[in-house]
C-alpha cells in the first residue's frame, strides 16, 4: 500500500540537541507531501507549540497533548478529550503529595502554579543546545506561545466551575519519585492514562487518550487507514502509535523497549533519521 500520511513526534525526533528541524529532514517532508502524504505533527506539545511546528515544516493537522486534541492546519479542532474534574482533582493532590511541578494544558493555553520554578525548567531544557542568553530568551518566548497563566494553587483551580478543559497534567521531578507517582496514580485513579516522553516527567491523559486514538480520529477524517500510515517516535507516549500505524519507526536514540515495539529503527535524531526512512521509503 502506498502511504499517504506520516505522522511525526517532536522531541527527540524531528527536534534534537537543538531545538529545531535539520534542512535535510524539511526537505525529506516536502519530497512526501509532493507525492500527496500528509505531514502530521503527534507530540505531546500544546496545541499552540503543535500548530507552528507544523507550520514550519510545511503544513498540516495535528495530533497534541498525547491525542488529547486534533486539530486542522488552520487551529480548529477536530476533537479533544479532556480529564473528567474528579480524576483531575486526585492527580493533583497526588503530584503535590510527592513534590512533582505540575502544570496543566489547556484548549487556551498552559495553567501553572510556582512560575519561577517551572521558568527554570524550561530554561534548563532549552540550554542544553543554546547560549544562556538565547535559552532565557527561548524560555519567556514559549511561555508567551504557550499563553502560560498563573493561578495560586492548582488544586484550587481545578475544583473552580469556570475553569476551561484540561487536555493534560504534566508533572516533573526527580525519575525515582515519578515512577513512584505513576504507580500511586495508576492504582488510586480511575479514568487516566498515565505515560511519558522522557525520563524526568510524567503525562496524564483521560482513559483511552493516545497519539494512536488521535492518528484513529484524524484518519477517519481523512479516509487514511491506519496501514497507509508511516509514523516516527522515541518515548513511552509514542509506543501506541508506534503499534497502531502500517509502519511504525523508533528512533535510534530511543530507549530499547521503544525499539521493540517498533517495526524498524532509523538512526538517531542528531544523524537526520526521519530523512533517511523518508528517503527510503518515499523517495527524494
Amino acid at each position: 500500500m502506498r502511504y499517504r500520511l506520516v505522522a511525526l513526534d517532536v522531541d527527540g525526533t524531528l527536534f534534537c540537541r537543538r531545538h529545531e528541524v535539520s534542512p535535510r529532514t524539511r526537505a525529506a517532508l516536502a519530497a512526501a507531501r509532493r507525492r500527496g502524504m500528509v505531514t502530521v505533527i503527534a507530540t505531546g506539545r500544546m496545541p499552540h507549540s503543535a500548530l507552528r511546528i507544523s507550520r514550519e515544516i510545511g503544513g498540516g493537522p495535528v495530533v497534541c497533548c498525547n491525542g488529547a486534541a486534533v486539530l486542522d492546519e488552520h487551529g480548529s479542532y477536530l476533537e479533544f478529550r479532556e480529564i473528567p474534574g474528579d480524576a483531575l482533582a486526585q492527580s493533583l493532590v497526588l503530584g503535590r503529595r510527592f513534590g512533582a511541578l505540575m502544570h496543566c494544558y489547556t484548549p487556551e493555553g498552559k495553567v501553572l502554579d510556582q512560575p519561577l520554578a517551572h521558568f527554570l525548567d524550561t530554561y534548563r531544557w532549552i540550554r542544553a543546545g543554546e547560549t544562556p542568553l538565547r535559552a532565557a530568551l527561548a524560555a519567556a518566548r514559549m511561555w508567551g506561545a504557550n499563553q502560560t497563566r498563573l493561578v495560586r494553587r492548582l488544586e484550587r483551580w481545578a475544583l473552580a466551575h469556570d475553569r476551561p478543559p484540561v487536555l493534560k497534567v504534566m508533572l516533573l521531578g526527580d525519575p525515582d519519585r515519578l515512577q513512584a507517582l505513576a504507580d500511586e496514580v495508576r492504582r488510586q485513579v480511575a479514568g487516566v492514562e498515565v505515560t511519558s516522553s522522557g525520563k524526568g516527567n510524567l503525562e496524564i491523559n483521560a482513559a483511552g487518550v493516545s497519539k494512536a486514538s488521535g492518528l484513529a480520529a484524524l484518519g477517519e477524517r481523512l479516509g487514511i487507514p491506519p496501514e497507509a500510515m508511516i509514523a516516527f517516535g522515541d518515548s513511552d507516549n509514542d509506543l501506541a502509535m508506534l503499534r497502531y500505524v502500517g509502519l511504525g519507526v523508533a528512533m535510534g536514540n530511543a530507549a530499547a523497549h521503544v525499539k521493540a515495539a517498533a517495526d524498524r529503527v532509523a538512526p538517531c535524531c542528531e544523524d537526520d533519521g526521519v530523512a533517511h526512512v523518508l528517503e527510503e521509503v518515499c523517495g527524494r
